[in-house]
């Protein structure tokens, strides 16, 4: 019965612990998200673009891995309709540029998945 109550306890001790790493720490502050509207005039085709700037601020690399627009209800390409390859990978001051399928104003939530964790943005 003595073994047991050593093997136990530091058991017991333990698992708390495990669970509580099994969390992403991930900190939304290493990436800065952005929406700005960009006018291009162009003959019969003038056309305001709203974009979502996706930019690293923090010295280690990290991976953008998924970006959904409010639950993935709006789309979006690169520029002039390049097809957006994920994962992205960044180091400190570089950034993705999505063109959003959708208008500046409808924009409420953007949710960024990287290498990290999940981070979640809003502009309400």
């Amino acid at each position: 019965m003595n073994i047991l109550k050593k093997l136990i306890l530091p058991a017991l001790i333990a698992v708390p612990l495990l669970l509580t790493g099994c969390g992403s720490g991930f900190n939304p502050d290493v990436l800065e998200v952005n929406l700005n509207t960009e006018y291009s005039p162009g003959g019969l085709y003038d056309r305001t673009y709203v974009i979502l700037t996706i930019r690293s601020i923090d010295s280690e690399p990290i991976a953008v891995t998924s970006v959904k627009v409010n639950d993935g209800r709006c789309a979006y390409t690169g520029r002039y309709n390049d097809p957006i390859r994920l994962p992205a990978y960044f180091q400190i001051g570089q950034s993705l540029q999505l063109y959003l399928r959708c208008s500046y104003d409808a924009v409420v939530k953007v949710d960024v998945e990287t290498d990290r964790g999940t981070a979640s943005y809003s502009f309400k």
